[in-house]
C-alpha cells in the first residue's frame, strides 16, 4: 500500500476544487451529511451520537438566530 501527501499536490487544488464542483452541481458526485436541527440546543446529543457513529459522513448542527432571519449566506 502507497500513499500521498496532499500537499504535494496544491498547485492543482484550483483545478480539483472547479472539477468538484461541477461535478456535485451535475449530480455525478454527492456529499454524505447529517444535519441536526434543533440549534446549539442539540449540539451536545449531536456530539455523542457523532461518537456513536450515528452520522453519515459529514455531521452538522444546524444554528439560526433568534430572529429567524439569517444575515449570511456561505
Amino acid at each position: 500500500m502507497e500513499g500521498f501527501i496532499v500537499f504535494d499536490y496544491v498547485k492543482q487544488f484550483p483545478e480539483a476544487r472547479k472539477e468538484l464542483a461541477q461535478w456535485l452541481a451535475e449530480g455525478t458526485i454527492q456529499r454524505k451529511e447529517t444535519i441536526v436541527k434543533g440549534g446549539l440546543a442539540k449540539a451536545e446529543q449531536a456530539l455523542a451520537d457523532l461518537y456513536h457513529g450515528v452520522n453519515t459522513g459529514k455531521l452538522l448542527v444546524e444554528v439560526y438566530p433568534e430572529d429567524g432571519v439569517t444575515k449570511a449566506n456561505l
